[in-house]
């Protein structure tokens, strides 16, 4: 899959809008976040800004894991 070659290749580009369009759906706060994931509070909102594109593979899945998708939902996926 597309996702995995970016993986593989050391980039992950994250889609910022998207991981807030699935936090709020589930009605978590960016603190929420946070404490699920042990992640910043600062660290999730400049993510989903998309003041921070390539975040180390360990908090994407964390973040999938905390929104209850894949890591392939998260991530920006070329046009074919």
């Amino acid at each position: 899959e597309v996702s995995q070659l970016i993986i593989l290749r050391g980039y992950i580009m994250l889609n910022g809008a998207r991981i807030r369009e699935l936090r709020t759906m589930k009605g978590y706060t960016c603190l929420d976040m946070s404490k699920d994931t042990n992640i910043s509070k600062s660290y999730i909102e400049e993510l989903e800004r998309g003041s921070k594109v390539n975040p180390a593979l360990n908090k994407v899945v964390a973040l999938a894991e905390a929104l209850g998708v894949k890591v392939d939902d998260l991530i920006f996926k070329p046009a074919i």
